[in-house]
This record gives C-alpha cells, sequence and structure tokens, in this order.
C-alpha cells in the first residue's frame, strides 16, 4: 500500500451561481485553489461553469470571472470543453505539463498563432488522439493574492527555468514525512522515458511504490514529465545526478552554474517534493567522483555547491538524499564524505544480497551504525537480492525483517537486469512466483 497523495484542496461551490457580474448562463462556480500558478479562472465551453482562485479577494475574483466568461464570447471554439467539474480541472492540471513537452512542433505553433490572436490569455496546446490539437484558453491574472503554492508549470507557456540574478525567485516548498517504514521505491525498465515500468512492476508484485528513481547525467535537464506522471500516482519522484565527464572542483568553483540554475528552476517549478542525491557513492572506488579519484574536501565542496544554487534557486521542495555504499573495502569511510547536517535531508545506503550466507547485518551493518550518528533519516537508497545468494526468497525475507528491526525509512529496489560479475546480476523480481510472493508478503511493511 503506497502512502497517500498530497492531499487536494477541495472546491466549494458558490453561495449565488450568478455573483459577481459573470452572466445569467453560468449555473455553477467552483472556488478553489487547485489551479496552476497564474491561472485565476477557467470556464467550461458552454459558459455555465466557471472555475475561480478561491484565494483571490472578492474583486481580482470576480474580474477573473468576468474575463474569462468574456474569452468564452469572444473564442467560443478554444474554451476549455463542454462540460467541467472539479476533479477534471486537477486532472487538466496534472496532465497538462507533461502533454505540452510531449507536443510535436507543427502544435506548438498552433498555440503561438491562437496566442497572438488572444490578449490577457495564456494558450495551452495538449495532445488528443495523438495528433488533434486542443487549444485550451484559461485568464491568467496574476493577481499578487494568487496562491504561491506551485503547481503545473503556467499553462500555455513554458516557464522560465532560471531566476534573474540578483533576484529571488518564487521559492516552491516540500517536504516528505520521516516515518520509518513508509516508503518502497523502484527503478524500472524504460524510465525516466516513460512510467510504464513502475507501472508493471507494482502489477506484478501487487506493491505500489511511492518513490521512483531514475539516474540523470550531467547536462540532462529535470524530466518533469515524468516527474508529474508520477505525481498522478501518487509516487515521489527520486533522482540521482551522475557528473560523469566533469570536474568536481569546476563544479564547486561555479563552472557549472548556469546548468544547475536550469536544473533547479524546473524542479522548483514542478513544486512537489522531489528526492535528488548527487554523485553517488563517493566511498566507493568505481566512479570518477569517488575514492581514489577525488579527495573527499573536493566532493564536499562540490555537494554544497549544488544545494546551494538550488536553495538560491528557491527549489526548497528538494530532499537532499546523501548516498554512501555499504560495501568493498572503502565501505567504512562514509563519514569522511559528510557534507554536513545542514545540506543533507535523508541519508542513503546502498547495498545488494550478492553471494550465499549474506544477512542484513553483513550487508548494512557497518555503515548503518556509522552513519545513523549523523542523526538523518536513513533509507536503503538502492538494493536487491541476486540469483548468486541461492536463496533469493530468504535473502529478501531477511532484507525486509532487517529493515523493520532497524526502523529505516524503507528501500528502493532495483529492478534491472544487469550480467557482469558480482555485483552486476540480474536483480529483477520476474520469472519467479516465489519471489514476487516473498516480495509482496514482506513489502507490506508499509500497510503496518
Amino acid at each position: 500500500m503506497t502512502s497517500p497523495p498530497p492531499p487536494a484542496p477541495h472546491g466549494r461551490p458558490a453561495r449565488h451561481a450568478s455573483s459577481g457580474g459573470v452572466g445569467a448562463g453560468v449555473t455553477r462556480i467552483v472556488q478553489t485553489d487547485d489551479l496552476p500558478p497564474g491561472v485565476d479562472a477557467l470556464a467550461s465551453a458552454d459558459g455555465r461553469t466557471v472555475i475561480v482562485r478561491a484565494s483571490l479577494d472578492q474583486a481580482s475574483r470576480r474580474q477573473a470571472m468576468r474575463e474569462v466568461m468574456a474569452s468564452v464570447r469572444r473564442f467560443p471554439r478554444l474554451a476549455l470543453y463542454p462540460a467541467v467539474s472539479l476533479e477534471a480541472i486537477r486532472h487538466l492540471a496534472r496532465r497538462i505539463s507533461g502533454a505540452v513537452a510531449a507536443a510535436s512542433q507543427s502544435l506548438q505553433q498552433v498555440a503561438s498563432v491562437a496566442s497572438d490572436h488572444v490578449s490577457g490569455m495564456a494558450v495551452a496546446a495538449t495532445a488528443a488522439a495523438g495528433t488533434v490539437a486542443v487549444v485550451t484558453v484559461v485568464v491568467a491574472t496574476a493577481s499578487p493574492n494568487a496562491s504561491t503554492g506551485s503547481s503545473r508549470p503556467a499553462i500555455g507557456a513554458r516557464p522560465p527555468a532560471t531566476a534573474v540574478r540578483g533576484h529571488s525567485p518564487r521559492a516552491a516548498h516540500a517536504s516528505l514525512p520521516a516515518k520509518p517504514l513508509s516508503y518502497l521505491g523502484v527503478y524500472a525498465d524504460g524510465v525516466p522515458a516513460g512510467f510504464g515500468g513502475v507501472t508493471q512492476f507494482a502489477a506484478r508484485t501487487g506493491v505500489s511504490p511511492n518513490i521512483a528513481l531514475y539516474y540523470s547525467s550531467w547536462h540532462e535537464q529535470f524530466k518533469s514529465g515524468f516527474a508529474w506522471q508520477a505525481y498522478d500516482d501518487a509516487v515521489t519522484p527520486a533522482v540521482q545526478i551522475e557528473p560523469f565527464g566533469v570536474s568536481l572542483a569546476a563544479i564547486a568553483a561555479g563552472k557549472y552554474d548556469g546548468y544547475l540554475d536550469q536544473f533547479a528552476g524546473q524542479v522548483r517549478a514542478f513544486g512537489h517534493a522531489v528526492i535528488i542525491g548527487f554523485a553517488h557513492e563517493p566511498n566507493g572506488s568505481w566512479y570518477p567522483w569517488g575514492a581514489g579519484s577525488v579527495s573527499p574536501a573536493i566532493w564536499i565542496a562540490a555537494w554544497r555547491h549544488v544545494v546551494n544554487v538550488f536553495r538560491g534557486q528557491g527549489a526548497d521542495n528538494v530532499i537532499w538524499l546523501w548516498t554512501v555504499n555499504s560495501q568493498g573495502s572503502s565501505a567504512a569511510m562514509a563519514g569522511a564524505w559528510w557534507p554536513g547536517s545542514g545540506y543533507v535531508t535523508w541519508t542513503g545506503i546502498d547495498g545488494y544480497y550478492t553471494a550465499p550466507g549474506q544477512t542484513f547485518h553483513s550487508v548494512f551493518g557497518t555503515v548503518l551504525s556509522e552513519v545513523q550518528g549523523f542523526g538523518k533519516p536513513v533509507i536503503i537508497s538502492e538494493t536487491a537480492v541476486g540469483p548468486g545468494t541461492g536463496d533469493q526468497v530468504g535473502g529478501i525475507e531477511n532484507l525486509f525483517a532487517g529493515l523493520r528491526a532497524s526502523k529505516l525509512l524503507g528501500l528502493i529496489w532495483f529492478d534491472k537486469a544487469q550480467d557482469n560479475g558480482q555485483y552486476k546480476q540480474d536483480w529483477r523480481l520476474d520469472g519467479s512466483n516465489e519471489l514476487v510472493s516473498a516480495f509482496r508478503q514482506a513489502g507490506g511493511y508499509m500497510s503496518s
């Protein structure tokens, strides 16, 4: 059982459907703050339903309703759609960003042409049935009294990814509860190009993940479309940023601030909780940013700089996941890479059951006892039980038992096939009813 999605504000009908001088044809007015930022009113194509931002003052609310009704009369074919319910508006707000990102160039041109003829409105292009352009007109009065909470990027326009230097952007705030045994995540096939792998994992195992992990190369942008797909399914996106091909000293010195500003701006525009890690497993020697290649001092300086850039961009919706490795000769060096409690939200430990006889204590015990002293909630941020153990069912049962006994936040299962030695096994649960059954039974900790 996954954790519940963030509560959505409930719309409430106005006392008088015709109030505010909107027009006699209006039969229903819904007031809600569950609208994209900058959008203060929406109307149905027949003009009978108006949705208006509840947090506006009375004068601004009436003005927004008048303007959206004027748009319906002037551009009836560009109105929302014939019947609008509050749930439909929420669904639109959740889907519009991903649709715009996936729209073809011709579809974007439709929106551009339409926007040239619609004054004082935002125009959004979405994809319907693959090729049909549906243009939605909304009123964006940008009232200073509108809700400051972040939601979808403003309909009809690609939001600026970064703030102007020297100006403070509107911050996005979000957090996640640090309650033990609350999280079960997955890294699945096809992410972040699509969300289907996460859905299929849930269908196969009968356990619904509430974290979806993906890995992001340096210079790769934040996958907003994937993040919204995850949010729609009450799943928190998690990103491990991997700085391949760049110098951590250069990152710390600010050479790549343009890229980080843009990424942070996109995360801020998403507005909901995002788990972000950077240069994970530095206490291992297998990454170019890890032990033997980079000193802990340089790594810490780069980590702190990344966090500071995001905070400067107002991306206060990030759960900063500091991730170390639990296995190998350098595992006990974890503390040398600690960037300080002010720069970490959660601690992550990566570790796998790879050989016969391994237990939760033998895989995670040494590093876990060290990082728990840092005072941050701990999650097993990458794990699986491989066929090399000779007893995957027993390993799964032991993994979850250790998780319960240690009262950690949860775990993220690495559900991918690899074939390159002890630490590159086929970690998937596919093909074995016994594995799936064990995972389903053990993963029920989330509902206990």
